[in-house]
């Protein structure tokens, strides 16, 4: 049997729960789809599964699609590139092999792209007083949250006989009171996990490097954009010197079974920094040759999209990108370049981000580090 056009085995191999806002999803691009129980879980997808199968663009993959449209290589053509399954194996609509958790908001940080749906400082922050917002307010919105949700999630995911990979998210998943329970519960040959590492004491890092005897692979990605006072700014909570003693820490301490993935979502202040933040990751892979750099580029809010990043910038940040072309550590690079040169200024966009950034700032009581009359 041939393959639709329109097929990516990335619906079925991964899952994607949330329990606490009962969102589910396959792929990381992906629209999310409510659920009310977990006996919903396994079938939530279906249908977008039939339309992949019968090559209909379902819009949940937009994100792909979109790509695509631009002549850009997507997360599907990457999926693709690497599939040697039997599409007659998916007909039969088989459990994920690979499930991601995330285990709720809680979080030390108040990242400015952020929100109150992974950040419990932004949700904090909304509740006290709603941002002045003439856009994105869905995206600043609290949703409601059922935290009962977890364990019976947690409990579902452990019914599986064996994974291939378990990834948890939060949130920040090194402060939930449930990471270890599940990492140390849930039968599973690879574990990756996002982090901002915040850890005050390498405590907490010694405990987690622990876990190398219980997976054949561990992927520990590091959330990290900029670098010195704009990444404080941007992460707000972030101590910008124990970060960098945490990731050497990880780095000079890991075992040969765990790698160290630096995270990174370029948007429209963040990539403002992309020559000192090059040097800043070439470093860390200097010294750990397995280290990737995975780089996204921000969708959401619009007011951080590429089309609030003033032409002027565009031209020296490209010729960035191009020279670190080639550097087969680094993911992403395609998509980003595509982005900025798709992208469009648009000053009232630009007018409102700039409205936003003085609103944070002046809530944080913190110094925008950039000038603003500059962007």
């Amino acid at each position: 049997m041939s393959i639709s056009k329109t097929f990516c085995p990335a619906k079925w191999d991964e899952l994607f729960i949330n329990p606490t806002n009962r969102f589910v999803y396959a792929c990381c691009k992906s629209v999310p789809v409510k659920f009310v129980s977990k006996e919903q879980i396994s079938t939530a997808l279906d249908d977008q599964k039939n339309n992949l199968l019968n090559s209909h663009q379902d819009p949940s993959c937009n994100y792909c699609w979109n790509l695509e449209n631009q002549g850009i290589t997507s997360r599907r053509h990457q999926f693709l590139k690497q599939f040697t399954g039997k599409i007659e194996d998916y007909q039969s609509n088989p459990k994920a092999s690979n499930i991601e958790i995330s285990l709720g908001n809680e979080c030390n940080f108040q990242c400015i792209y952020c929100n109150p749906k992974f950040s419990s400082q932004w949700e904090t922050d909304v509740k006290n007083k709603p941002y002045q917002l003439f856009l994105d307010k869905d995206f600043y919105a609290v949703d409601e949250k059922n935290n009962n949700d977890v364990n019976e999630s947690i409990e579902w995911i452990v019914g599986y006989n064996k994974l291939d990979t378990l990834s948890i998210l939060g949130g920040e998943p090194l402060r939930h009171k449930n990471f270890f329970k599940i990492v140390e519960n849930v039968p599973s040959n690879k574990l990756w996990l996002a982090t901002n590492l915040s850890c005050p004491t390498f405590e907490t890092i010694d405990r987690l490097l622990d876990l190398a005897t219980r997976y054949k692979v561990i992927n520990i990605g590091v959330s990290l954009d900029c670098t010195g006072k704009l990444a404080e700014f941007v992460r707000y909570g972030m101590n910008y010197n124990r970060m960098l003693d945490n990731i050497w820490y990880l780095i000079e301490n890991k075992p040969k079974n765990v790698n160290v993935q630096i995270l990174s979502l370029m948007n429209s202040i963040t990539v403002l920094d992309i020559n000192q933040f090059i040097p800043l990751v070439t470093g860390f892979y200097e010294k750990a040759p397995d280290l990737k750099w995975l780089i996204e580029y921000g969708r959401d809010p619009n007011i951080l999209t590429f089309d609030t990043l003033p032409d002027k910038f565009k031209h020296n940040i490209l010729n960035s990108l191009n020279e670190i072309k080639n550097r087969s550590f680094i993911n992403g690079l395609d998509s980003l370049e595509g982005a900025i040169k798709a992208s469009k200024f648009n000053k009232t966009l630009h007018g409102l981000m700039v409205n936003f950034l003085k609103e944070f700032s002046k809530r944080k009581n913190i110094t925008i580090p950039i000038d603003l009359n500059d962007i």
